[in-house]
């Protein structure tokens, strides 16, 4: 997997890692096996404690009875150099407007890994499906009832980001979303896209509840928001790696994972995503660290 490359200069800091003494004598003393294992645990436990994190703002619908809803990555149309900066955010915006989504309370979200192994299987792209027939055909083969797909273009520093949203059981688009802004603000930009969804959704929040979504903001640092983004990639693509039994490049690509959430601490040190995924991370496979 690529690793990004910062859009501006790298803080005076440098990342803490673990005392290189450590790493040879665990690597000395763990067998190979327990470091697939532990590997293994860890697939479970990024993808626990980075799906969804705050709490919901409603919670009068018991989950059985929520709909499902499928969010898909977005398709980055950036072109030259801010297509492969902003590429993280193919699966960041995607993840954050997935979370608000979940946070309504009335939304069951399917998993991501779910929905990239039936897109896999049904030889589409993850990214941007925003033929109405593939949309419904993936949201029918996930079991919900309605599917988001989006993209975004970044362009010297103005950001636009779009969305649809098609109703599964019915096969129509139900709405089309957009909003335009300064890349610093992309923060508020997503949550302004997250409102023109809902209204497609006929959600309908009192004042509290919208304040207390709009007020939830994961980081207010494109650097620090593109570099966890890219350590969740690379978790994810040490996943497909171990699937694929070639467990010495998925332990690299989570080494990688770690210097990413790093740097987005030192961009952010409140980063508590960041955080999260990096602690996760050092505790199910410190060997590898």
């Amino acid at each position: 997997m690529r690793k990004y490359h910062l859009i501006t200069s790298k803080p005076s800091i440098k990342p803490a890692g673990i005392h290189t003494s450590r790493i040879s004598f665990l690597r000395g003393i763990i067998p190979e096996v327990s470091r697939i294992l532990l590997l293994i645990l860890l697939m479970f436990s990024i993808s626990a404690c980075s799906s969804l994190s705050h709490k919901p703002v409603s919670t009068g619908i018991p989950r059985s009875e929520r709909a499902g809803l499928a969010v898909l990555n977005f398709r980055n149309n950036s072109a030259n150099a801010q297509a492969y900066q902003f590429q993280p955010w193919e699966y960041g915006i995607a993840t954050m407007v997935a979370t608000d989504l979940e946070s309504v309370g009335i939304f069951n979200i399917v998993e991501r890994e779910r929905l990239r192994d039936i897109v896999r299987e049904q030889d589409l792209q993850y990214s941007g499906l925003v033929d109405r027939d593939k949309a419904v055909k993936i949201g029918r083969l996930a079991a919900a009832k309605y599917i988001l797909t989006g993209s975004f273009v970044e362009l010297n520093g103005e950001l636009t980001m779009a969305a649809q949203i098609f109703s599964v059981e019915k096969g129509i688009q139900l709405g089309a979303a957009s909003i335009k802004g300064e890349t610093e603000e992309f923060f508020m930009l997503e949550k302004k896209l997250f409102i023109q969804v809902i209204g497609f959704l006929r959600v309908m929040l009192n004042e509290e509840e919208k304040a207390r979504i709009m007020g939830n903001v994961e980081t207010q640092s494109v650097d620090a928001s593109l570099n966890n983004y890219s350590g969740e990639m690379a978790v994810s693509g040490a996943e497909d790696l171990k699937r694929a039994g070639k467990n010495k490049e998925a332990l690299r690509l989570l080494e990688e994972a770690k210097e990413h959430f790093e740097l987005a601490l030192k961009y952010d040190p409140d980063y508590l995503r960041a955080r999260d995924n990096l602690e996760t991370l050092t505790m199910a496979i410190p060997i590898t660290l």
